[in-house]
């Protein structure tokens, strides 16, 4: 028999690089390890401090790159935390990580990098979600009301209701174009695809292994405990590189029947730019947002960033001034989303030097 401590257990995933965040962001410290959260926390600090109001820390996994498990040891005290030895999308890593969690348990999928700060809603919406995914084997996910046509998230269209605040998942779309997002918006009929999961180990692995069946014959029956980290990350080593690289809305939640969302009445944002990032933050006078050692000097509506050396634009209205020991950005806040070109274009320099 399942002990009640072992029914319930979180993933947490924090493998991502963050390149939007670019230079604050970096391998070695990317977005999830950046003070990004309410009160200068990093958001996975963050993430972990919500996941353990629901589930004992000692049932949280994190599931992160090899090279980064120490740090994040240190922002998830008491968590099992394994490195990935090359990085296979999430589909592969919640199937591997699942080998943590009992066959009986239900276990929650939290990405890292997620700014949520009305942490009483978050849980009360969570034990929802554990004792539907414990009662029957649906695959649970969150919607998010749109607060605006944002064309950088994925967004799911509510299919039938089946009691007060959730709902069948009718269709995941990827994320829009503008036009496409403000119809989606007007209609009253979409929310923001949250990327948040609850469902029980069987389950999610039954599901796998009707979309994915190799994925699932390779990884669905691996088995580790707590302590056996090490070994956990040698089955690894010899098993993932020949896995396919596929994410699970596509490997598993796009071609389920079993897919329900419940309505989020928590806030949320997954902060994939200075933008969005800033929305978030308290402004000056002028709706500058500094952090760090940051003077704006006769400047509006600017985010301006000095962490190790300073940053003191003059005469500025509407950029991103990011200084660093790693480098310096600017550029147009409405560029944002293309920053990752900027890290592309800097890797691409320094290969050829």
């Amino acid at each position: 028999m399942t002990s009640p401590d072992l029914e319930r257990g979180a993933l947490i995933l924090a493998g991502g690089r963050g390149e939007r965040f670019w230079p604050w962001s970096t391998p070695e410290r990317p977005k999830q390890l950046l003070p990004l959260a309410r009160g200068g926390r990093t958001l996975l600090a963050a993430t972990f401090d919500r996941a353990t109001r629901v589930v004992p820390a000692s049932n949280v996994v994190v599931m992160t790159a090899r090279p980064l498990v120490e740090a994040c040891r240190r922002e998830c005290p008491g968590a099992i935390v394994v490195g990935e030895p090359v990085g296979r999308n999430t589909a592969p890593a919640i199937a591997a990580a699942a080998a943590f969690f009992d066959d009986a348990s239900v276990f929650a999928v939290l990405p890292s990098d997620h700014a949520i700060d009305d942490e009483a809603a978050f849980t009360a919406d969570f034990e929802r979600a554990f004792a539907l995914a414990k009662r029957e084997p649906l695959l649970v996910t969150f919607g998010v009301k749109p607060a605006a046509p944002e064309t950088s998230f994925g967004y799911l269209k509510r299919g039938a209701r089946l009691e007060p605040g959730l709902f069948r998942v009718a269709q995941f779309t990827e994320k829009p174009d503008l036009a496409r997002a403000t119809a989606w918006v007007a209609s009253g009929e979409f929310t923001w695809n949250s990327g948040m999961f609850v469902w029980g180990k069987r389950t999610f692995l039954d599901a796998l292994a009707t979309g994915r069946p190799a994925i699932a014959e390779r990884l669905g029956a691996l088995r580790f405990r707590a302590g056996q980290e090490r070994e956990f990350e040698a089955a690894l080593l010899e098993r993932f590189a020949a896995v396919e690289s596929v994410s699970v809305d596509y490997a598993v939640l796009e071609g389920s029947p079993d897919v329900v969302m419940f309505e989020a009445s928590f806030d949320w944002d997954d902060l994939g730019n200075w933008n969005a990032w800033a929305r978030r933050q308290p402004r000056d006078a002028r709706g500058n947002v500094a952090w760090g050692d940051a003077v704006p000097v006769d400047c509006d509506d600017c985010v301006i960033v000095g962490d190790g050396v300073p940053a003191a634009p003059l005469g500025l209205s509407g950029m991103v001034v990011v200084s660093t020991p790693n480098g310096t950005l600017v550029c147009h806040r409405q560029d944002t989303e293309q920053v990752r070109r900027v890290t592309e274009a800097v890797r691409a320099g320094r290969s050829r030097t």
